[in-house]
């Protein structure tokens, strides 16, 4: 008689349990299947938006804002709709961001009142410019359009705005050699939903450029150096009637890297090159035709001394083709 190993009946008793089990499985996971899922809570039982409102606006009718709005009465109230609904409010160029908000009130067991609180931008209704002179309104007008400014009559004011307008009518004045300008304004109000924008400007001493110097050249005398420069040169008599003795940064760095250092190296120092020009104030200097003091070929302004590093290189010659 042969004795088997404990661990045969062990594995014997298992396969049975498991031959048991098996057709209990399949019903299991069908009554399983079938167990209710947690349904959402009856409409009963939800918060609805029982009243909207739009306070504040006096331009816009309620109907415009809602047309930006997704919640409505009636709806089951959902709190990230209404921030939603807030930040398109924000998103849009009518309303002042800081004063604009969305508030909610208990009605009841189950009812929300939303409160839409806007504070309407007035419209720019008139744009004047006191003490102008060298540049006409129609310029500044333009060079809000085209850097985009959104400073116009009949356009929604926002005070932000008002940094970047100042900022063109310096650069334009700057242009007709006036660098020390100041610009101001006060926004008027002339009804609760309009303003008026006074711009208050003092254009300062004309500035000209009387002296331009280079140091460090060698080979290049200054005469010849200067005589390369078509945008920027001494204030004369041609140069006072074109403009061009008018400190402007854009057109003096094109002189001095393209006009002045093409000229060098076109000489054989391909190494050549300007650095950092230094602008520094002369005091009044009688410029123009000083000879025959009028008004329109001579004047005294305040001077300006424009002194650019030279560094001319090393001398290439050429060698065997």
């Amino acid at each position: 008689m042969r004795i088997r190993a404990p661990w045969i009946y062990l594995v014997a008793a298992l396969l049975g349990s498991l031959m048991l089990l098996n057709p209990v499985l399949p019903v299991m996971a069908r009554v399983r299947a079938q167990e209710p899922v947690a349904a959402p809570p009856p409409p009963s039982q939800q918060e609805l938006v029982e009243q909207l409102l739009i306070d504040g606006n006096r331009r816009l009718r309620d109907e415009d804002v809602l047309y930006h709005i997704q919640t409505r009465e009636g709806d089951a109230f959902n709190e990230a709709q209404v921030r939603r609904d807030l930040q398109a409010l924000l998103n849009l160029p009518f309303f002042d961001k800081t004063e604009t908000s969305v508030s909610t009130e208990k009605r009841g067991t189950r009812g929300r009142i939303v409160i839409f609180k806007v504070k309407e931008l007035p419209v720019i209704r008139d744009i004047t410019f006191d003490g102008l002179s060298s540049v006409t309104e129609a310029d500044v007008l333009k060079s809000f359009r085209e850097q985009r400014v959104g400073i116009s009559k009949e356009s929604t004011f926002d005070p932000v705005k008002l940094n970047n307008a100042k900022r063109v009518i310096k650069e334009l004045l700057a242009e007709r050699g006036h660098p020390n300008a100041t610009v101001e304004v006060e926004p008027e109000e002339i009804s609760l939903t309009s303003v008026a924008l006074p711009f208050k400007v003092d254009e300062g001493d004309r500035v000209r450029v009387v002296e331009v110097d280079f140091e460090g050249n060698q080979v290049f005398s200054d005469g010849e150096l200067r005589s390369q420069m078509k945008l920027v040169k001494e204030a004369g008599l041609i140069s006072r009637f074109k403009g061009q003795d008018i400190l402007h940064l854009e057109k003096l760095e094109y002189d001095l890297k393209v006009n002045v250092v093409n000229h060098m190296r076109s000489k054989g120092y391909l190494e050549a090159r300007t650095g950092e020009p230094r602008v520094e104030g002369v005091g009044p200097r009688r410029t123009g035709f000083p000879v025959l003091p009028l008004p329109i070929i001579s004047s005294t302004d305040e001077g300006l001394r424009v002194t650019v590093p030279v560094n001319e290189g090393r001398l290439y010659r050429l060698g065997t083709i």
